[in-house]
């Protein structure tokens, strides 16, 4: 869970007010993975309930339609072409979406295939919409997870789950080095121990945490 994602989400939408000359977002799209079938309610009741204290304590009476959705790449679902729609490799073609016959019978969920598999049996992405204030359609939701897949600034090509998702990755992982680095300096100076930061004050702990936080704000050095 995001523990702190009432605060995260304040500041994003501050960002997003200074940086555009006093709007608000009227819709917000949260893509969020590393969720497991069993943590959906948890997710919900927590996460999605968090964002909305988000916005109310920034404005009363500001509600922004909340779409929520699950990406999950850890499943065992692969696509093989029947017909002649395939690489030369046999994978299915990027941009290939299945909605209809394997999947949930009630809810809202898709497969897409968004990348060109070039080595092994492409992998597609399972997306769960959990909650849906804005009620996009099934096409809706589908081109535009597909479209977030082109954007991956390391990339020419398409990757295979939405670019938000895969920079999020990349700047926790840089930031628990980051984080564990700072940890080991400080230990040292105060214990000689290596504790992964358990014996260190709160108050060093709070610093740390601002510290790196600080640095990954304005930028994207992570990409």
């Amino acid at each position: 869970m995001i523990h702190d994602m009432k605060q995260v989400t304040k500041n994003l939408l501050l960002k997003f007010h200074a940086a555009n000359k006093g709007r608000k977002p009227e819709k917000i799209i949260m893509y969020r993975d590393g969720v497991s079938e069993g943590q959906f309610l948890t997710v919900l009741a927590k996460e999605l309930t968090a964002m909305r204290l988000a916005c109310t304590e920034l404005e009363e009476g500001y509600k922004p339609a909340i779409t929520y959705i699950v990406v999950q790449k850890r499943h065992h679902t692969r696509f093989f072409p029947a017909d002649n729609n395939k690489y030369r490799n046999g994978n299915a073609l990027a941009g290939t979406v299945v909605d209809q016959g394997i999947n949930h019978p009630t809810e809202g969920d898709f497969y897409l295939l968004s990348h060109e598999g070039i080595q092994g049996t492409s992998r597609p992405c399972h997306y769960q919409v959990l909650w849906d204030d804005s009620s996009f359609s099934a096409d809706e939701l589908e081109v535009l997870s597909y479209y977030l897949c082109h954007l991956y600034s390391r990339c020419t090509r398409a990757v295979s789950y939405p670019t938000p998702t895969y920079y999020a990755h990349l700047v926790a992982d840089r930031a628990r080095k980051h984080h564990n680095e700072l940890v080991s300096n400080r230990e040292g100076s105060v214990s000689g121990s290596g504790s992964g930061g358990y014996d260190l004050p709160e108050s060093q702990k709070n610093e740390i945490k601002k510290l790196v936080e600080e640095g990954v704000k304005n930028s994207m050095y992570f990409v």
